[in-house]
């Protein structure tokens, strides 16, 4: 069951698409009934519902409020265009963390081509935020590892087996680079090297989703994301 619901909005309406609709119908929201909603961009609306239709939804905007976003600082990630049903699981995992934006990289090991399923990446972002009750939905773009070096800031680490241990102190936006199940090249390995610092979680080899989660559930409680 969602805990808010995704709006669009134009003037004093709030506009629900296919998804939402189901959605309101699958915890039998009724024309009369009020709900918050979000556009994602950090307002949050009291909705009272006007018309529930078969594959779009309206209801009139009560009140709106814009959520500030507290945090002083960002948590990156970049995630290996691994295969869907554990990218998918990162991902949801990754926002209710309070990762700010994603990078659905590929690698040499990992290039899986997700560019013509932004729809799909939007909603498994979008259903999380709902979920963890989340005002701004965090951003996604889907890279080539050459790329990864235009986004990067100052403070960015990358899972290594030969790393150094996490780092205590953390005032700075954060970014994490993750490999895929088969591991970076040698080529992929001398260059983050090169830019960033190695971390490593010990001496079980994990999966890629698993590392990362281990990952940013430490960066984000240091830098108080949850």
């Amino acid at each position: 069951m969602p805990n808010i619901f995704y709006c669009t909005t134009e003037d004093k309406t709030a506009n629900f698409d296919e998804h939402e609709t189901n959605h309101l119908k699958v915890v039998r929201k009724n024309v009369g009934d009020e709900v918050f909603c979000t556009d994602g961009k950090g307002y949050k609306y009291t909705v009272k519902l006007n018309k529930i239709g078969k594959k779009r939804s309206f209801g009139r905007i009560l009140e709106s409020k814009y959520i500030e976003d507290r945090d002083p600082f960002k948590l990156i990630l970049f995630a290996p265009s691994g295969k869907w049903e554990r990218l998918r699981w990162l991902l949801e995992k990754s926002v209710e963390l309070g990762v700010d934006k994603v990078f659905i990289t590929k690698t040499a090991f990992s290039n899986r081509n997700y560019t013509n399923k932004k729809e799909k990446i939007e909603l498994v972002i979008r259903d999380s935020c709902k979920q963890c009750i989340r005002y701004n939905f965090p951003e996604f773009e889907i890279i080539d590892f050459a790329n990864i070096f235009k986004f990067t800031p100052k403070n960015t680490f990358f899972l290594d087996f030969n790393g150094e241990n996490f780092p205590e102190n953390i005032e700075s936006d954060v970014a994490l680079i993750v490999g895929p199940e088969g591991g970076f090249t040698e080529d992929e390995i001398n260059l983050l090297r090169k830019n960033f610092k190695s971390l490593t979680l010990g001496k079980k080899i994990l999966r890629f989703e698993t590392a990362a989660l281990v990952s940013l559930s430490y960066f984000a409680i240091k830098l108080s994301k949850i």
